[in-house]
């Protein structure tokens, strides 16, 4: 294949679109596509295809597709490469009923979007996808699209057999936060390293620095899901500070696996996390704290020093129930992850990529470049871009001072509600696109672009699929979570760790779990 040719048609073909009326009604609105370049379609894609796209990925499973002569979306990538889009929306809940009755039936869609990399991997074992391996080096531009681990995340027994679905956000949703006013009142400087945030909780805790003369304010507060998992709850983020973290966490190091839950450092981790328990700087409603609600609770009352959550809780609507709950608005300040004893500084780990979109091995090869061109197209074409990542020109966004200015928040709840459908389209938005969440408060982008520095690699551990032969998969993953709350609580003595490890691997067959990581890392080429 002639790769200019490709190229040629992805930055010209959407100009037959030319100027759509948007269809606002009440605006009048004329919305133009982002192509200005010359029209006609060059032969390699003279011939129009059907497409058919099985697109669960939508940010709005609920929103109608609009007709086609008000989807401007859909306009501009069948105009990219010549194509008829049949686009499937399947309704919350039922995606995978729908796609496998599709299968079943002989019905594959050409296009599949598929949620997780164990769905990846089981319908290609089952035979419904295609290997893209041989198409993929003829669109560089997709393939530098997404990062390295992203890939890596598509490939299965030593194949490509997607391409990334859609990036995933890191950066906000664990921020660091801490009350800068009681640091204020407290003539204490922002903590930069484990030691210095173990004295600056143990002082919010112990020196009343809310000034009430009631002893009612904790340095700290984590949680853990009802099945006993510390993951995302605040707990684990502490255990970055020495490098590890629970169950799902494997490093490949010198050739071999690293399970970090069973690493020595996590002893020390959880050692750090004794210590605050024995110090009480650890409000101890933190064994009732299940659901991210109610960590947000704690946040609005006002009564924690530090904790771990979403810098959009800097936002105007979180900041006023800080004021109808506490009555007042706490200075809070996201900041810098600690760095910890082994110069660990890590604000989260980047999310696994999980997502794809993967291509029915029933497409030919014409079929399968053709799909891979406007996956290109839609990734990558910069002029496009604001088109998918935000909407309708002039309704969702505009050009202000020759920026993008993304104007959904200020639209009425009609004119949202009107188009919903634009959500089918938004996969392009890169992750780290401030002006994609429209923050209203400046310290929220900031601590968003700022957080991105401390996001470290995905860790290969996310690349392991389930052994369904590992019957004590479940019972090992229990026990691992049950013994780590019992030691950083102190219910179990951490003089008791190697008892742990001796347990794991007798009872709990952990030679198994190593021995299918082993098998599985050498498939993705991590181990030798």
């Amino acid at each position: 294949m002639q790769r200019k040719k490709i190229s040629f048609a992805i930055l010209t073909a959407i100009m037959g679109v030319a100027t759509v009326l948007s269809g606002c009604g009440e605006q009048g609105e004329v919305i133009s596509t982002a192509s200005s370049h010359s029209q006609g379609q060059p032969s390699q894609f003279s011939t129009k295809m059907k497409i058919s796209m099985f697109n669960q990925g939508t940010f709005n499973a609920a929103a109608p597709l609009p007709p086609r002569e008000e989807d401007i979306q859909r306009q501009m990538l069948e105009k990219a490469v010549n194509i008829d889009l049949e686009m499937m929306i399947p309704q919350s809940g039922q995606a995978t009923t729908k796609l496998n009755t599709l299968i079943a039936g002989g019905d594959i869609p050409d296009l599949i979007f598929l949620k997780s990399r164990a769905d990846l991997a089981q319908y290609y074992d089952q035979g419904v996808l295609a290997d893209l391996t041989p198409y993929l080096d003829q669109f560089p531009e997709l393939k530098k699209r997404f990062g390295e681990d992203s890939w890596e995340a598509m490939t299965y027994l030593g194949k490509t057999i997607a391409v990334p679905g859609y990036d995933n956000v890191n950066g906000i949703s664990r921020s660091f936060f801490i009350r800068n006013d009681w640091l204020t009142k407290l003539n204490m400087k922002v903590p930069t390293t484990s030691d210095e945030l173990f004295e600056v909780m143990k002082a919010f805790t112990d020196k009343d620095p809310d000034g009430n003369g009631k002893n009612d304010t904790y340095g700290f507060i984590g949680g853990m899901n009802k099945e006993g998992n510390l993951q995302t709850y605040g707990f684990d983020s502490l255990m970055w500070m020495f490098g590890v973290n629970p169950p799902s966490a494997i490093e490949v190091k010198d050739n071999k696996p690293v399970f970090l839950f069973t690493d020595p450092k996590m002893k020390e981790a959880l050692a750090y996390i004794n210590k605050m328990m024995e110090a009480k700087v650890v409000d101890p409603d933190w064994v009732t704290m299940n659901t991210p609600d109610l960590l947000d609770q704690k946040l609005y009352k006002g009564k924690i020093g530090f904790m771990i959550r979403d810098a959009r809780r800097l936002e105007p609507d979180a900041q006023q129930k800080m004021k109808e709950i506490s009555g007042e608005v706490p200075e809070w300040i996201v900041i810098p992850p600690m760095k910890g004893p082994y110069g660990d500084q890590i604000v989260e780990r980047k999310s696994f990529q999980g997502n794809s979109w993967a291509i029915s091995k029933k497409a030919d090869k014409d079929k399968i470049i053709r799909i891979l061109s406007m996956l290109e197209y839609l990734f990558t074409d910069k002029e496009a871009y604001p088109y998918f990542a935000y909407g309708l020109k002039g309704i969702h966004w505009d050009l202000v001072d020759g920026k993008v200015k993304n104007k959904t928040p200020d639209l009425t709840k009609e004119m949202k509600e009107k188009y919903l459908w634009v959500d089918h389209y938004r996969m392009p938005r890169r992750g780290d696109d401030a002006e994609y969440f429209s923050f209203q408060n400046p310290k929220t982008a900031e601590a968003f672009k700022n957080n991105q520095q401390y996001v470290a690699p995905t860790l290969p551990g996310n690349l392991l699929t389930a052994d369904p032969s590992d019957t004590l998969a479940a019972d090992r993953q229990r026990f691992i979570n049950e013994s780590l709350v019992k030691f950083m609580t102190g219910k179990d003595p951490l003089t008791n760790w190697d008892h742990f490890l001796n347990t794991l691997e007798t009872k709990f067959d952990m030679q198994k779990y190593k021995d299918t990581a082993i098998k599985q890392f050498k498939e993705a080429g991590l181990i030798k």
